[in-house]
């Protein structure tokens, strides 16, 4: 099976600081994409996804991965990089780099592990609006229990910058372990409503149970996903090498 993958990670601790990793030892050493080009299904194109080192390394994190994509065994054909969107002064110094750099289509600056309060921060708008006028893709990265609040934030979004392409990567996370089906349905039915939104089913093993998970769990989370948004916004992503948390690519569990 050849597949393009919306959403992989790379990282090497010995060159960038991910201080989050001490808490994953199982993945916590390099994740290259020779590891990556080893590991279980067949992988044509990727869109590599910034891995949360640390903000001021943000820029170089970028390069790396752009000096990776030159020997990678797969292609790399774009890379989604961090950017402080609150940051004081703006983002554009920032952005004017980055867009630099050949193969960079896009910015995060994830919401998962934020306050509410950000949702609403002027700041933070202020710099989405700035990507989006870029023409720069922005992807959304939160829980479920945010859904609300991102469906406000991308309400103002889309009335600024009507343009505006916007990713929510992995389903806006569902606890699909806690099988917590009514506040993430209400919440993605409601982003579904932005035509400029566009999700990535990804993710999802890392949010049921990692070490007993079955296919049949999913699926009616995608089947939604699908339905609510139709399969022309809906892309793959493996989100690798995380998913290994939960048996990678293929373990089904039965």
């Amino acid at each position: 099976m050849r597949l393009t993958d919306s959403h992989l990670h790379l990282w090497d601790p010995a060159v960038l600081d991910y201080g989050w990793l001490s808490a994953v030892p199982q993945i916590s050493g390099a994740q290259l994409p020779e590891q990556r080009a080893a590991d279980e299904a067949d992988l044509q194109a990727a869109i590599v996804v910034q891995a949360d080192c640390s903000p001021e390394q943000a820029l170089e994190e970028a390069n790396w991965v752009m000096r990776l994509a030159g020997q990678a065994p797969f292609n790399i054909v774009g890379m989604v990089a961090h950017v402080a969107l609150n940051q004081p002064g703006g983002v554009s110094a920032q952005l004017k780099a980055l867009q630099a750099i050949p193969r960079v289509v896009g910015v995060r600056h994830s919401l998962q592990n934020e306050d509410i309060a950000l949702f609403y921060d002027a700041a933070y708008r202020d710099g989405m609006a700035t990507v989006a006028r870029a023409g720069l893709t922005l992807d959304l990265c939160v829980r479920a229990r945010q859904l609300a609040a991102s469906a406000d934030l991308l309400d103002w979004l889309f009335s600024t910058v009507p343009h505006a392409r916007v990713v929510l990567d992995h389903l806006g996370k569902p606890d699909i372990a806690g099988q917590e089906w009514d506040t993430w349905q209400q919440g993605i039915d409601r982003l579904a409503a932005f035509p400029g939104l566009w999700c990535k089913i990804s993710g999802l093993p890392t949010e049921a149970n990692w070490d007993s998970w079955r296919e049949d769990e999913l699926l009616p989370w995608i089947h939604h996903a699908i339905e609510i948004f139709g399969p022309q916004r809906c892309m793959f992503g493996g989100d690798w090498p995380v998913v290994k948390l939960a048996g990678g690519y293929l373990n089904r569990h039965g």
